[in-house]
């Protein structure tokens, strides 16, 4: 009898306990470090990848000095079989910094004294840093992303925030890479330091609606945007395959955006990831050309971009939009005086190694007289802003030394 009932019960105990496998609340791999996104005076996105078992996820976040924690529940999207696990905080203090831990399913994955972010400074007098490079996430084991990973960890002085400069992932812009060749090298820096890209002709190979935007929470819609960070504005703009998303309405965006914050900063920075004239291997982009007339016009003092995996800066442009190859001094600028430099920061995860940089030979160039400097190493830039002086810095990814240099001052 009992051996009867026994097998009788056997299906209902393997149904009992698929339920309640498929109804608990397992521990989540933790597939992503947290990154952080949209961080301003009052606002951070917190954002992990755990695989699809998490069902919730939640952030704990405390002020320095203080044992007050603040809790908030996130959303759960389902992407590339896995789950991205986000958190949105507001009504936070601005120039604070706050230590976080993250929860999936009720689990802390990660927290401790390295999970922290600084909210923005509220006023335009706080002196700030940021560095920017393009061309970052190669396929391995041919990308060295991780060196200037490395050096940046190990500045003095943390920056503020990064910007990329297109071409975030290769071959394809695929999701399914961003892990391996991007996130992993720079995990370090991503869980303090917020990220703004814009995506390059590499990221554009696949839909980067299925691929670059779900990967990050950037403003307006994603593929051109603002912010801005103490005194300065940021503009990211998508050139796509070299011929602009959408031109004529980023381009009316561009100039209303430029009208609306005139007067308002004292910096203005834009980057995108092609090249306009160039003495290196790439061609001059005439639809980059086109928009330096409206940039010059509207006082903008920086133009950085990627897509040669080179280092390049061009001498200032006039306010015609036209390089000044009469510049001899490379290293001062009295913005009275100058209008904008444009730069070239491509090596953020390779080198064209088939390449040597000759700017008297380049058949863009003819006598390379629009070049200030070149420098063929892996390499991103380091700028700083204090008030009334901006400084530039061209930066080794592999030793940390500076390499080239200049300053504009108000």
């Amino acid at each position: 009898m009992k051996k009867t009932v026994l097998i009788l019960c056997l299906p209902l105990l393997f149904a009992f306990a698929s339920y309640f496998k498929s109804n608990s609340n397992e521990k989540p791999q933790l597939l992503r470090e947290p990154y952080l996104q949209m961080v301003r005076e009052k606002t951070a996105t917190i954002t992990w990848k755990t695989d699809a078992t998490a069902k919730n996820c939640r952030v704990e976040i405390h002020k320095e000095n203080s044992s007050k924690t603040i809790v908030k529940e996130g959303t759960l999207t389902l992407h590339e079989n896995n789950r991205f696990n986000e958190v949105v905080f507001d009504k936070l203090k601005p120039n604070t910094k706050y230590y976080y831990s993250i929860y999936s399913n009720g689990y802390k994955l990660a927290a401790g004294e390295n999970y922290y972010f600084i909210t923005n400074p509220k006023g335009k007098k706080t002196a700030f840093s940021f560095y920017a490079l393009g061309d970052i996430g190669a396929k391995l084991p041919h990308s060295f992303a991780d060196k200037p990973a490395l050096v940046i960890k190990k500045l003095e002085t943390q920056p503020n925030f990064g910007l990329g400069l297109g071409d975030i992932v290769y071959s394809k812009g695929e999701s399914k890479f961003y892990d391996k060749q991007l996130f992993e090298p720079f995990q370090e820096v991503f869980k303090n330091i917020p990220f703004y890209p814009v995506p390059g002709n590499h990221d554009w190979y696949s839909d980067p609606e299925k691929n670059f935007e779900k990967e990050w929470s950037l403003p307006n819609n994603e593929h051109f945007y603002s912010f801005s960070y103490s005194n300065a504005l940021f503009i990211g703009l998508d050139s796509s395959k070299g011929e602009f998303y959408h031109y004529e309405k980023q381009l009316e965006w561009l100039k209303e955006t430029l009208k609306n914050n005139k007067d308002k900063y004292d910096w203005t920075v834009v980057y995108l990831h092609h090249n306009g004239k160039t003495c290196s291997y790439k061609p001059n982009y005439e639809s980059v050309i086109s928009i330096y007339k409206v940039l010059a016009s509207n006082n903008v003092d920086l133009v950085l971009n990627g897509h040669a995996h080179t280092y390049e800066r061009l001498k200032p442009y006039d306010g015609l939009g036209d390089i000044d190859p009469s510049q001899t001094n490379h290293t001062n600028y009295n913005k009275q005086d100058e209008k904008f430099i444009s730069i070239t920061v491509g090596a953020g995860g390779k080198l064209n190694k088939k390449w040597t940089p000759d700017p008297e030979n380049e058949k863009n160039c003819k006598d390379g007289s629009i070049v200030a400097h070149y420098e063929h190493v892996p390499s991103f830039a380091l700028i700083s802003i204090d008030q009334n002086t901006l400084k530039f810095e061209g930066i080794n990814s592999l030793n940390g030394e500076r390499f080239d240099g200049f300053t504009i001052t108000k």
